[in-house]
């Protein structure tokens, strides 16, 4: 079988732990640079994953005749830059989410790039690649707990304390709705299959110039349907989801988590229901779902200018809401 290879501009620990060894598992997809702007460490990424060259610039790693395809884990705020440069370079582009940190329009510059030099792009939300979300969102669709009404998504942890992370840093687009609100806004339009029409959003910062650390929001959707968001990096661990319907409830507790033993909780005529449901490789599977698209000239299944753009249009409007503290029409 043909296989892409792929290049990986910085060396994050998002790359290490899960997307490199995502490429290392596929079936169609193989490791061929690394780049770092430390030679010393794309040369040890090198050794321990295997790959064939390793690159102390990102400029050099694009100029690889032999890679078709990039991974960008970079800091949101370097997104743009390299993607720009990628698709320049001829480059198909697999980049993490968010794909702009800023907004909507700078993710359409980002597009264009890719459109105008015929190279594909795609933002990297692995977790809709697992079978279990898939399962869900069949479920739903089919009516199992009638109608929705509502869906919470609570997404927390608490990284405060770590002094220097990308995550808190204002210059690098970090922040709480950046890194983990981007996946509440996801999983809310997805399962709703449609985009809100208002949006309420609130931020905790503890500067007027820092990143958001909590937030929450309610979106409304056409209907009478509701998404109660939270999200934050300061906040205990919770990664629950919760779909309220006409006719029953579906919970999974730790659905952020991609937890191996995961299962759904139906409470439906009185009843809980407890449904085990398989996790996946999720990196492993968003890989070979990207080759897929570039082997067989396919539409990536996560296109742009669908998925990304709403999302980043719903995240705009939560940025304007906390900003103006009022309510904002999609």
């Amino acid at each position: 079988m043909k296989k892409i290879k792929w290049g990986i501009l910085g060396c994050a620990n998002i790359a290490r732990k899960a997307v490199i060894p995502g490429i290392l598992e596929a079936d169609n997809s193989e490791l061929h640079a690394v780049a770092s702007r430390s030679k010393e460490k794309a040369a040890d990424f090198a050794e321990e994953f295997g790959a064939a060259v390793y690159y102390d610039d990102y400029d050099k790693l694009l100029a690889d005749e032999e890679i078709e395809a990039v991974y960008i884990p970079l800091p949101n705020g370097l997104h743009k830059e390299w993607t720009i440069k990628a698709a320049e370079a001829g480059k198909d582009i697999l980049c993490e989410k968010p794909l702009s940190g800023k907004s909507k329009k700078e993710a359409e510059e980002m597009f264009a790039a890719a459109e105008k030099n015929g190279v594909k792009l795609m933002e990297a939300f692995m977790y809709r690649f697992q079978p279990f979300v898939i399962k869900l969102k069949e479920m739903v669709d089919d009516g199992v707990i009638g109608e929705i009404k509502e869906i919470k998504s609570n997404f927390a942890f608490d990284i405060s304390d770590r002094t220097g992370d990308i995550r808190l840093s204002p210059e690098l687009d970090g922040g709480a709705l950046n890194d983990i609100g981007c996946y509440t806004v996801n999983i809310s339009r997805y399962l709703m299959g449609g985009m809100p029409t208002k949006v309420a959003n609130f931020f905790q910062k503890e500067t007027a110039e820092g990143v958001d650390l909590s937030g929450s929001a309610t979106l409304y959707f056409e209907g009478g349907a509701f998404a109660s968001l939270y999200y934050s990096l300061n906040s205990y661990n919770e990664q629950d989801l919760e779909v309220v319907g006409t006719e029953g409830i579906i919970r999974i507790p730790g659905f952020f988590s991609w937890l191996e033993d995961n299962y759904f909780l139906l409470d439906k005529n009185g009843e809980v229901e407890r449904i085990p449901v398989e996790t996946g490789a999720q990196y492993r599977l968003e890989v070979e779902a990207f080759a897929r698209a570039l082997l067989y000239e396919e539409e990536v299944p996560l296109k742009v200018e669908e998925e990304t753009y709403a999302n980043l249009e719903v995240m705009d409007a939560m940025r304007r809401s906390a900003a103006e503290e009022k309510v904002v029409k999609l």
